[in-house]
């Protein structure tokens, strides 16, 4: 089923946390993984909720960057509730919460 997937891993997070969601998404490229990382994906004119809606659904893993700042973006909470109801009974896919303070 992997194969069916274009990418490994989609990462959510706020903005504000960029930085280090961009060197998590490096080290997970270097690692071999296919990363759904939004300033890789989005280009100028694009349809932001459409290009997150098919990263989302052409992921096999959500990564929710978990931070202070994560808590009070309206996009990331939006990220997690869509893939968590795509398969509620997670047989294909994952959610994987991460806590940034424990990655730096």
């Amino acid at each position: 089923m992997a194969d069916d997937f274009k990418y490994d891993v989609f990462l959510s997070h706020s903005s504000k946390d960029k930085d280090i969601v961009r060197a998590l998404a490096e080290k997970l490229r270097v690692d071999g993984l296919r990363v759904w990382f939004d300033s890789w994906e989005l280009r100028p004119g694009d349809s932001i909720p459409a290009k997150i809606e098919e990263g989302l659904e052409t992921s096999r893993v959500l990564v929710l960057c978990m931070s202070a700042n994560a808590f009070g973006s309206d996009w990331a909470q939006l990220e997690s509730y869509t893939f968590r109801f795509r398969d509620p009974l997670n047989r294909e896919r994952r959610f994987i919460p991460l806590r940034l303070d424990f990655v730096r």
